[in-house]
């Protein structure tokens, strides 16, 4: 191992894995990432998602914020209209202007997100090995040994230290658990699904009109389950819509639900609900296009995000609802925030005889979880509090809903989400300047 640079394992090459693998890149490190999937993604998958102002604003300490908004499918998303399905305006919530916050939310594609990411890591050569996942780790005083098989092929290295950027199914965290000498907390399923996909927004009788680069998004709510519609583009010219509602738990393979008896259970759920939703099922059940399931799957809140030489951080430290918008920007932020915090104990620790000073590294590791996990928590347990408001109700808990919703937002101020929009990673805005310095 020893090569007088800090070496590091990334396990996982989704969104947080390759954003903390570019941060750090420029420090004196050596950074592998290793991903299960066996080879890059090379079309869209994984649907649209709310990237945030705090998670651009961590884009942007990589310089890659401009290069997400320069494609086709970012439309900005600073208010929401919220309807009930009757077609009836609840209210409209502030969610994140670029006046305010300095970027909007932005309804982007996942894949684009992770697609700008990998572009960069490809751009700066790093090491990126598909069809790897970690599947044991040994700790010691001087180094962690990681053992995954790669292409069906048993390989190992002795690392400094193992990021685990692996999702919420990471192989990462079991080992680390076990390596504390704890039972591995295992996910659950949150009784919710979520299904949707993209039309063309003239596949859609009468549903021009019903969105607007004025009123990009709405989000319907009814007794049944909620449903959010979406401008996909800036041109205008596709809608993308997701419902989620209460389901039975399945296994992994029945998940792969049928579309016949998907689109079955939503016409059959939503057929009382006002325009657009019938509508936007016949659409997307005549297109054949492809439908994006997904379980909400959850975890316990994590006692331990780290061990002395494992670090966990995304959805492998704490699974992000998907109710809250804050997922991947959440993911973000834990990505610049520990590159931050790393970029600090690097530069006042050296390597010596005995490696990189352990008992350093695991305070900097403890002061990571400290400095994030309190703003996690706050932010999962608002998106539970979310989810549970798309979960099926009786006809007065529909009515208490609507009209605590109508009162919240008559009442509600831009600054209400100062919070959440308004934080940025401390020294997210440093990594600027560095690039600027190694160019000169």
């Amino acid at each position: 191992m020893p090569s007088g640079k800090f070496e590091i394992i990334i396990a996982g090459g989704g969104i947080s894995g390759a954003a903390i693998a570019l941060f750090l890149s420029p420090l004196n490190t050596n950074v592998t990432i290793l991903e299960s999937r066996p080879s890059r993604p090379t079309s869209a998958e994984g649907g649209m998602l709310m990237l945030a102002p705090n998670g651009m604003h961590v884009l942007n300490g990589l310089d890659l914020a401009h290069k997400l908004l320069q494609r086709d499918s970012g439309v900005h998303i600073p208010w929401i209209t919220i309807n009930d399905s009757a077609g009836g305006l609840i209210g409209k919530l502030p969610y994140g202007s670029g006046e305010r916050y300095g970027f909007a939310s932005t309804m982007v594609m996942r894949w684009d997100i992770h697609d700008v990411l990998l572009n960069n890591v490809e751009k700066n050569c790093l090491d990126i090995k598909w069809d790897a996942q970690v599947n044991a780790t040994e700790e010691y005083d001087d180094g962690i040994i990681v053992r995954w098989n790669e292409n069906g092929l048993p390989k190992d290295k002795k690392v400094d230290l193992l990021i685990g950027a692996d999702g919420i199914w990471s192989a990462a965290r079991p080992s680390m658990f076990k390596c504390l000498g704890l039972s591995v907390p295992q996910p659950k399923y949150s009784g919710l699904v979520g299904i949707g996909t993209i039309v063309d927004i003239d596949s859609i009788p009468g549903f021009s009109g019903f969105l607007s680069l004025e009123r990009p998004c709405v989000m319907i709510h009814g007794r049944q389950g909620f449903v959010g519609v979406a401008l996909f583009d800036k041109l205008g010219k596709k809608v993308g819509w997701w419902t989620t509602h209460e389901a039975a738990d399945r296994s992994r393979e029945e998940w792969k639900i049928q579309k016949e008896q998907a689109f079955r259970e939503m016409r059959d759920r939503y057929a009382g609900w006002a325009f657009p939703v019938p509508q936007l099922i016949a659409a997307a059940e005549a297109s054949g296009d492809q439908l994006f399931v997904w379980p909400v799957f959850e975890i316990e809140k994590l006692s331990h995000w780290h061990s002395r030489r494992t670090v966990l951080i995304g959805d492998a430290a704490h699974a992000m609802p998907p109710h809250s918008g804050q997922g991947v920007s959440q993911s973000l932020e834990d990505a610049g925030y520990l590159a931050y915090l790393l970029r600090q104990y690097l530069a006042k620790t050296s390597y010596s005889a005995q490696g990189f000073n352990v008992a350093d590294l695991t305070s900097t590791l403890a002061t990571f979880q400290a400095g994030r996990q309190p703003r996690v928590n706050e932010i999962v347990d608002e998106a539970n509090r979310r989810g549970s408001q798309k979960k099926e109700h009786s006809a007065i808990g529909e009515f208490t809903k609507k009209w605590t919703m109508k009162i919240v937002f008559f009442f509600m101020q831009e600054s209400w989400t100062d919070g959440w929009f308004g934080y940025k990673v401390p020294g997210i805005d440093e990594w600027a300047v560095m690039r600027g310095s190694a160019s000169t």
